[in-house]
């Protein structure tokens, strides 16, 4: 492995603090953060707060060690400075770890500052997990990047990933299993014989393949051909739809040239960089490994993992693909393509702004106390930043009837039977996110926000159902697709 860098830090601390004023920019200009889950986490900490102080909400806190990192940030900022200041605090953290996590990663693997790939980390680290506001798992990873760093650098140094996993562990346990299994990995390839390395590979993947025949055997599992998507090393950036191929292809065209240069090349022991076995395993688990799960304990199943190990092997795959390609040539492709990535996120968050602010004013719309459920829907659950919209909307007035987290059993916050407050059961919240919920005397009062059809623009509209009613879903094209 190439010698990691040591760079002067008077030289980089400025570099670093312009970086870091860059990369939250998108977080501090926005009036709500689009960020999916992030408006349900914020929702679910109001509730927290509320049964903390005594409502009889028909709710109830329970321990948890994973799965509840990113909630406990939330609680501790809304107490210092309340909901917008815990939003944006928490995200901007979450972010500038997550992007240092993964610049130190590719700089201790690629032996080189990683600042010519900083446009494309940038991406990552706003892109699908952030969207789908999967922050505790996103924070589980940020986590896995440092650790994986300090045992890539070796010495006593990485003793500190154990602390680090332990951080990883307490947001999410796939990310953390993640970096786990990774960081493993690279300190058994550390001491195997350069001859003997490419036994230990094969040994992890048949460790994977045992894991999912483990998972098929004792939980209920699928796995799907649609999987092999993520192998492209793409989906890590599909932030809200097909436009965002574009500055995915931008990426990948520059990797396949890279992996063409370096097959041509007379130099070819570079495949079997640390990275590269990294990033092998990375797809390795891709194929193996299920996209949903049902977790013992719980009432859903963990869906979309396939999705968040995308996140994985993109990472991985740059890092061993940095480190055969020139500087000069990576900074121009990650910067042409950050340039495209973040003007359609420009032009989607100002979108999805609109619409939210129309959901707040409806909200507000309601009598206080109410029991609301937003009937504005986008697309499929792995790309619809719409779903949350009206949790965020109603906090401090009413309450989001449908939010799922309470019902799940997955998290902290868990809904007692007949909680008069939040549904108790997932299917139901399934059923009305389908858009085939019949109201029930007990849901009622119960009020929806349509969106008006037929005055157009986000003019929406607030009803109250009635017993029998079946709670209608209309789907809209925002943000537009384009093409």
């Amino acid at each position: 492995m190439a010698p990691h860098p040591q760079p002067e830090a008077s030289r980089q601390a400025p570099a670093c603090a312009a970086a870091s004023l860059l990369l939250i920019l998108p977080v501090v200009l926005q009036k709500h953060v689009q960020a999916g889950d992030l408006a349900s986490h914020l929702y679910n900490t109001w509730l927290v707060l509320l049964v903390k102080a005594g409502e009889p909400l028909g709710l109830e806190i329970v321990p948890q060690y994973s799965n509840v990192l990113f909630d406990w940030w939330l609680e501790g900022l809304w107490r210092v400075g309340g909901p917008a200041f815990a939003e944006k605090a928490a995200a901007v953290l979450a972010v500038l770890l997550f992007f240092w996590g993964a610049f130190f990663l590719l700089s201790r693997l690629a032996g080189r500052a990683a600042w010519p790939s900083a446009p494309l980390l940038a991406m990552l680290a706003y892109g699908w997990v952030y969207h789908q506001g999967f922050f505790n798992y996103y924070l589980s990873c940020a986590f896995g990047f440092w650790a994986i760093g300090l045992v890539a650098g070796g010495g006593r140094q990485a003793l500190l990933a154990f602390p680090l996993l332990a951080a990883a562990a307490t947001g999410h346990l796939v990310g953390a299993s993640a970096a786990a299994g990774f960081a493993a990995y690279l300190a058994v390839w550390r001491r195997t014989g350069v001859g003997k390395r490419h036994r230990v590979l094969a040994a992890a993947v048949l460790g994977l393949a045992g894991v999912a025949a483990g998972i098929a055997f004792r939980l209920p599992s699928i796995w799907h051909s649609a999987q092999l998507l993520h192998l492209t090393g793409g989906t890590a950036f599909m932030s809200y739809g097909a436009k965002y191929a574009l500055p995915a292809l931008i990426i990948i065209s520059y990797w396949i040239w890279v992996l063409l240069s370096a097959a041509q090349s007379e130099n070819r022991e570079d495949f079997s960089h640390p990275a590269a076995h990294l990033a092998f395993l990375g797809a390795a688990a891709l194929l193996l490994l299920p996209i949903a799960l049902h977790w013992p304990g719980t009432r859903y199943s963990l869906n979309l993992i396939d999705w968040r190990l995308a996140l994985w092997f993109t990472l991985l795959l740059h890092c061993w693909l940095a480190a055969l390609s020139p500087a000069r040539f990576t900074l121009p492709v990650c910067a042409a393509a950050a340039a495209v990535y973040f003007l359609f996120l420009a032009s989607d968050w100002r979108t999805l702004g609109r619409l939210e602010q129309a959901l707040h004013e409806a909200a507000r719309r309601v009598p206080p106390g109410s029991r609301v459920v937003a009937s504005v829907t986008s697309f499929p659950p792995h790309l619809n930043p719409l779903l949350h919209m009206i949790d965020r909307a109603c906090i401090g007035h009413c309450y989001s009837y449908a939010n799922y987290e309470p019902c799940t059993a997955a998290f902290r916050l868990r809904a007692q039977p007949g909680s008069p407050v939040v549904m108790d059961s997932p299917e139901q919240v399934t059923a009305l996110q389908e858009g085939s919920y019949e109201v029930r005397l007990r849901d009622l009062p119960l009020f929806a926000i349509y969106l008006d059809e037929s005055a157009g623009g986000f003019r929406l509209q607030v009803l109250p159902l009635q017993k029998g009613e079946v709670v209608r879903r209309i789907r809209v094209n925002i943000p537009p697709q384009w093409f």
